[in-house]
C-alpha cells in the first residue's frame, strides 16, 4: 500500500500544529510563562506562552510536520514498496500463442 505523500503530510501537519495550539493554550493558566520549555522554543521560532505564541507555534508545528510527515512517507514509499510491474511487456520473444 502507497502512501499519499501530500495528504501524509497535511495530516501529520494538522495533527502537530493542533497539539502545539492546545498545548499553549494549556500551559497559559498553568502560569509557565516565565518558566516556559526550552525546546519549543528552539524548534517553534518566536514560540511564547500566550495567545498569539499558540497561533506562531502552530503555523511552525504545521511546518515542522508537514515536513516530517511528507518525508516518512516518501521514505516508506521508496523502501517499503515495491515497485509496480511494467504496463507493457517489451521483451524481444515472439508471443506463443497459436
Amino acid at each position: 500500500m502507497r502512501l499519499q505523500t501530500r495528504a501524509f503530510g497535511a495530516a501529520s501537519g494538522l495533527l502537530t500544529g493542533t497539539v502545539a495550539f492546545l498545548w499553549t493554550l494549556l500551559l497559559i493558566p498553568a502560569g509557565a510563562a516565565g518558566t516556559a520549555p526550552t525546546v519549543p522554543r528552539a524548534i517553534l521560532f518566536g514560540w511564547k506562552v500566550s495567545v498569539a505564541g499558540a497561533f506562531i507555534g502552530a503555523m511552525w508545528a504545521f511546518a515542522w510536520g508537514f515536513l516530517l510527515g511528507a518525508a516518512f512517507a516518501f521514505a516508506y514509499n521508496i523502501v517499503l514498496v515495491p515497485p509496480a510491474p511494467p504496463p507493457f511487456d517489451w521483451s524481444d520473444e515472439p508471443d506463443r500463442e497459436g
